[in-house]
């Protein structure tokens, strides 16, 4: 009988629990919480598509000003408007004419015993300054440079931040697989 009591204590005390639980999650209520950041905007009637375009420019020679000290050239890229330079990306990357082709981002070092050779950009509304910089045991002697390409990507409504946590961007192919590239091989972009 002790035993009978005791489970049937035991079962009351369960049944009572159960029904408080019941209670207190069904009465659980408050103000909604806060919204949260706004999503980025893609470019009207193509949803969830972000509008990418790149193009390759040729550099001759006599385009670079400069001396020893290094050398630079000044790209009008007018498709770099404000909302591309403030919420967009804009990737460069130098044409490797060399068995195999590739693309690689700047800027862009390369070391070689006492020699390393610089490659980087600076972006603005509108242009992009390409600087080339050369230096042999610890002293600037950057030679006049020859004839190269460069490739710019831009990407609209993802600032580089962003970008970065999405694609490795220093793989040019990666990029381009995960955001489908308008235009390539023209000297302008499209």
């Amino acid at each position: 009988m002790e035993k009978s009591r005791l489970q049937l204590s035991l079962g009351i005390v369960r049944a009572c629990s159960y029904f408080l639980l019941i209670a207190v999650l069904a009465n659980c209520s408050g103000d909604e919480g806060p919204m949260g950041p706004p999503g980025y905007n893609g470019r009207d009637g193509v949803d969830g598509i972000n509008y990418t375009r790149s193009a390759i420019y040729d550099i001759d020679p006599g385009e670079w000003d400069g001396n020893l000290d290094g050398y630079t050239t000044l790209l009008d890229v007018p498709e770099i408007t404000e909302d591309i330079y403030y919420d967009g990306a804009v990737l460069v990357y130098r044409l490797i004419e060399e068995d195999p082709i590739s693309f690689n981002m700047l800027p862009y070092t390369f070391v070689d015993n006492a020699l390393s050779i610089y490659f980087d950009y600076d972006a603005y509304i509108g242009s992009i300054n390409l600087i080339y910089k050369e230096v042999f045991d610890l002293v600037n002697d950057t030679p006049a440079p020859g004839f190269m390409s460069f490739k710019i990507v831009i990407i609209e409504g993802i600032p580089l931040a962003t970008l970065k946590t999405m694609v490795d961007v220093k793989d040019y192919n990666a990029v381009t697989r995960m955001f489908p590239v308008e235009g390539g091989n023209n000297s302008n972009i499209q």
